[in-house]
């Protein structure tokens, strides 16, 4: 089970694509399911997108004016107005709905504070039963230009190129939208996405890709900003709501509509070729799974194929073949190099794109025996070798001790009886229970055989000095092997000496590599030495703040002289300057540590020492004047 496991896992991340193609494809069955599924849910948000990812789809859509009538919603709330009109739109349902229904968006675009949303939503609202003109007027794209002046995210401005759309301002559109583009955030270099997330990027990308269509121009994404959106999408394509399905298929549409499409490489189904199957199926695709436009099947080809062993290229310009009844799959024949077992790099062409992807030719491995000795650890008697055939068994159980090793030969042969290296090749030395176990690497010689020796001695710390009876187990696998092989090899017991315990006797000492549990370790903080009394502390703080006081009380008595101050913003610099430095002091008695006083500190430091130095000087020159 490990090794199947482990061979699965290797296999999982074979596919590697480069930077100029994706590697898988937005589901839109399941984005249906998830429509169909809510599409009479009596929430209004659900309903709406999902009538309305139905209808991005062209899919059928069911009756739900009957639902629409008794649909709950706040009419307080723009948003779920706009939701109801539309829905209604979209399945011509505008006769079930009452008239009032619209009052709220009327009313919103006689305020003067409306913000750029919620025109949005009450424009569109109107337009759903048609009245969307009366919003048509000469200075309604200035409102929105000093709006965006206020507020220019790119939710706004997703919703202002929406309204250009019905308005009929779509070069204003074109003339902004790579601004907008290039606002857009990057994740881990390799996906583009606007603030906002899915909403927002659906919507720009959406109403950017549909004005210039209607403006016959070529689309203002560049092909690295195509890849870097669709990768952005692919990463969302797990969405399970009506809401993210609606908008992750609005915005992977307008990508896959765009032109040039991203395209989309990814192996189909199996990533591995055996010596009964020997063709690799590959899926091309634009990102919601349709055919590459333009794109002719002779120009699906394996330009090259490379072994990773050895860099040995085994396939050139070798064409795919396309699937009948399948226009996005291509099928690879390796049949020339199915008897080679190994990894393999396939660079495969679509037209102008091209992706490496990683295939295995799997092959069987064989151990046809195994020759297992004991001898000597200074090799004065050569060990006694029993061989054994796979999947055989010792006939009996083997014994050594601690002054002995045992020895184990072998070699791996692939179908064709030619000796091979595989990746991984253990063996497991273990006690039935498991609770003491210890794994040894089988290195290959230039022979390609493979030996392992067990010192016993050597051993014994790994085992825990507990003498008995393990198994010896085999591990054979490899990412391009089809059947991982774990043969047990027979027992053998062990006698690791003086410092031996017995199978199932209290371990007399725990080394460093004991698994077992531990004592748990108890510590305690020694207690904080006990402080002075009060009184004591009242005396100290007095007396050390006595000199302070004292000086205070002759300032008072005696006054103070300041006709000799020098009028300078040295003087004052200084002055400040040290008295800062004496208020740091005490700050740092108070609260600041010892790291975060230097750092203050330093320049408080530096600016004494110029100010000072200053002083002193005029000090020196007025006293040689007089």
């Amino acid at each position: 089970m490990y090794f199947h496991g482990l061979f699965l896992l290797l296999l999982s991340t074979l596919a590697l694509s480069n930077g100029n193609t994706l590697q898988g494809t937005i589901d839109i069955k399941r984005l249906q399911n998830i429509l169909q599924e809510n599409v009479k849910s009596k929430d209004i948000t659900a309903l709406y997108y999902s009538i309305k990812g139905l209808a991005e789809l062209n899919a059928d859509i069911p009756n739900i004016c009957e639902n629409l009538k008794t649909i709950k919603y706040d009419t307080k709330n723009i948003e779920q107005v706009f939701q109801l009109a539309n829905a209604a739109a979209i399945s011509n349902c505008q006769n079930s709905l009452k008239p009032d229904v619209i009052n709220p968006a009327t009313q919103l675009l006689e305020k003067k504070d409306a913000t750029i949303p919620d025109i949005y939503h009450a424009v569109y609202t109107l337009r759903a039963f048609g009245k969307g003109s009366v919003y048509d007027k000469e200075d309604a794209l200035k409102n929105l230009i000093q709006l965006l002046k206020k507020d220019d995210s790119p939710a706004n401005y997703g919703y202002v190129f929406a309204l250009c759309e019905h308005m009929g301002c779509g070069a204003w559109t074109a003339s902004h939208a790579e601004g907008v583009l290039l606002a857009a955030d990057e994740s881990d270099s390799k996906a583009l996405h606007f603030e906002g997330g899915l909403p927002v990027t659906a919507n720009l990308l959406g109403s950017i890709q549909r004005t210039y269509k209607n403006l016959k121009k070529p689309s203002p994404l560049t092909e690295e900003q195509r890849y870097k959106f669709a990768e952005y999408l692919l990463s969302r394509r797990s969405v399970n709501t009506p809401k993210g399905a609606s908008l992750l298929i609005e915005a992977a549409t307008a990508l896959a509509d765009d032109v040039p499409s991203p395209i989309s490489i990814a192996i189909k189904g199996k990533k591995y070729i055996t010596s009964d199957s020997d063709t690799i199926e590959f899926s091309i695709s634009d990102l919601i799974g349709r055919p590459v436009k333009f794109l002719k099947p002779e120009e699906v080809v394996a330009q090259s194929g490379t072994r990773l062993a050895d860099d040995v290229v085994v396939l050139s310009k070798q064409p795919l073949t396309q699937k009948a009844n399948e226009p996005t799959t291509f099928v690879l024949n390796l049949s020339k190099i199915k008897a080679q077992y190994g990894l393999y790099k396939i660079a495969l062409s679509a037209g102008t794109k091209t992706a490496n992807v990683n295939v295995a030719v799997l092959g069987e491995i064989q151990v046809t025996s195994v020759e297992v000795g004991i001898g000597d650890v200074d090799g004065t008697t050569s060990p006694k070798l029993t061989t054994v055939a796979y999947p055989n068994k010792l006939t009996e159980k083997l014994q050594a001790d601690h002054l002995q090793k045992v020895t184990l030969k072998f070699s791996v042969r692939d179908k064709y009886n030619k000796a091979v290296l595989v990746q991984q090749a253990f063996v497991r030395v273990a006690t039935a229970s498991g609770d003491h176990e210890t794994i040894f690497v089988a290195e290959p010689d230039n022979a390609k055989a493979y030996k392992v020796e067990l010192n016993v001695g050597g051993i014994a710390k790994h085992l825990n000095f507990v003498s008995g009876g393990y198994s010896l187990t085999m591990y054979l696998g490899d990412s391009a092997v089809s059947n991982p092989i774990a043969w047990h090899i027979g027992e053998v017991l062990f006698n690791f000496g003086k410092d031996a315990n017995a199978v199932g006797a209290p371990v007399t000492s725990a080394p460093a590599t004991y698994r077992g549990l531990l004592p748990e370790i108890a510590h305690i903080f020694r207690s904080p030495e006990a402080r002075p009394p009060r009184l004591v502390s009242d005396v100290f703080a007095a007396a050390c703040a006595a000199p302070l006081l004292l000086l205070l009380l002759l300032w008072a008595r005696l006054g103070l002289n300041m006709r000799n101050f020098p009028l300078t913003p040295s003087a004052l610099v200084f002055h400040v300057a040290l008295g800062a430095s004496l208020g740091l002091y005490g700050v740092l008695w108070l609260q600041l540590s010892m790291f975060d006083t230097m750092r203050y500190l330093l320049p408080l430091g530096a600016l004494t020492f110029l100010s000072g130095h200053r002083l002193l000087r005029r000090l020196a020159h007025d006293k040689a004047t007089r």
